[in-house]
């Protein structure tokens, strides 16, 4: 099982970086110029249904309720580097997502935490509120962010690790939905710190929008328990 998990691993990181190679100067085109930062993700979109149909990996949503036509806050469990991909199969041209600064300093993937999407440096918390003011200045100019509440990836999924409140006072400072999504097994389609992939469905469910312009700031962690319920209930119920 594990010849075939390295197998597949290999495949998948030889199209991955083959086709980024191909399409870097399309991205640093686009990523020049913020009113070009839609079309950027249009062709991540692209990359992210490619990357799926070349490793073999069918996509099923369990039930995709309909994606706010403003701005949100899209908030996951996070269980494999492969969430990223999987967001890009359907989140919004107006998006982007926030994430370790580490991820800005990896070569040529490195662009996106340098133009769209918001690099946090975690060990600061001057420069953590910084990466928050950034998202909310993307908020008002029409961008959705996508947040990971657990911080990082946890490597006893699908078991959930506490959530951080970050992603829920962002939302209700800025009067904007939550959209609750809840990714099924990616952990193990890409398990985190081993060299393996497997073909398996790609299952997630995309939640009731949750409204947050009738919540105050002290309301942030509420949010948060409600949310994390939410995602923990529909593990628990339809374990992968």
């Amino acid at each position: 099982m594990k010849l075939i998990g390295r197998i597949g691993a290999l495949w998948f990181v030889f199209w991955f970086a083959i086709s980024f190679l191909v399409l870097y100067p399309f991205f640093a085109l686009f990523l020049g110029k913020e009113a070009w930062y839609p079309k950027a993700n249009k062709l991540r979109k692209i990359w992210a249904w490619f990357l799926v149909i070349i490793n073999f990996v069918k996509v099923k949503k369990l039930q995709a309720m309909a994606l706010p036509k403003g701005p949100a806050i899209y908030v996951s469990n996070h269980s494999s580097y492969i969430d990223i991909i999987a967001f890009g199969l359907f989140f919004p041209e107006k998006g982007c997502f926030m994430a370790k600064k580490e991820l800005a300093k990896i070569p040529l993937f490195g662009i996106f935490f340098r133009t769209i999407d918001i690099a946090v440096d975690r060990s600061s918390a001057i420069g953590a509120h910084k990466s928050f003011v950034t998202a909310a200045e993307r908020i008002q100019a029409g961008y959705s962010i996508i947040i990971f509440p657990e911080g990082t990836i946890w490597k006893f999924a699908p078991k959930l690790k506490p959530f951080k409140n970050g992603a829920f006072k962002l939302a209700i400072d800025n009067n904007v939905p939550i959209v609750p999504v809840t990714f099924y097994n990616n952990y193990k389609i890409l398990p985190d710190e081993k060299f393996e992939f497997y073909s398996q469905p790609l299952s997630y469910k995309i939640h009731r929008v949750e409204a947050t312009n009738h919540l105050k700031g002290e309301d942030a962690n509420g949010l948060r328990d409600k949310i994390f319920a939410i995602i923990e209930k529909e593990l628990n119920q339809n374990p992968s």
